[in-house]
């Protein structure tokens, strides 16, 4: 009887270290901001009036001279879907003081709240550029229509 109990539990316990490799083997490893080069397509729900769109995004991240760059493009996507995208998910700092809906035309707003002076919205036909101004840094968040796809580029500085 000691040992079938001894067979059994061996039996489970190299069963049990099967299923955690196979585990570990399917996760994905995330990379690390401070890469220089990273490509990682993503698949993402975008929600829009009660009805989820698909979208594909491809990010490349980049270390430039005092600070960083990631640049996203965003297929079959608007600038306002990805603007709100973009508040919602909280992709760069102070992003709930943006305004609610991208401005028709350029314009800034005073904030002088937690380190943010301004936020200066540039608007030209299919591009805006939004500017954080910080007291240490300026955060750039580029939006550009190409085509059906949107390109948006967040790019961190410092002073």
């Amino acid at each position: 009887m000691k040992k079938i109990s001894f067979i059994a539990i061996t039996l489970l316990i190299i069963a049990g270290c099967k299923n955690e490799t196979k585990q570990a083997t399917n996760e994905t490893e995330i990379p690390k901001k401070d890469s220089s080069v990273v490509k990682a397509p993503v698949a993402e729900n975008v929600t829009a009036e009660n009805k989820e769109i698909p979208t594909l995004k491809e990010c490349t991240e980049k270390t430039v001279d005092y600070g960083s760059e990631q640049e996203c493009i965003f297929p079959k996507s608007t600038m306002e879907e990805v603007y709100q995208k973009t508040i919602k998910e909280k992709e760069v700092e102070k992003a709930e003081l943006l305004l609610a809906e991208l401005p028709k035309q350029s314009t800034e707003k005073e904030i002088n709240q937690d380190g943010l002076d301004i936020i200066n919205y540039k608007v030209s036909s299919n591009k805006i550029e939004i500017e954080f101004i910080f007291a240490g840094g300026v955060t750039t968040l580029e939006l550009e229509q190409k085509g059906e796809n949107v390109k948006r580029t967040i790019i961190h500085s410092a002073d």
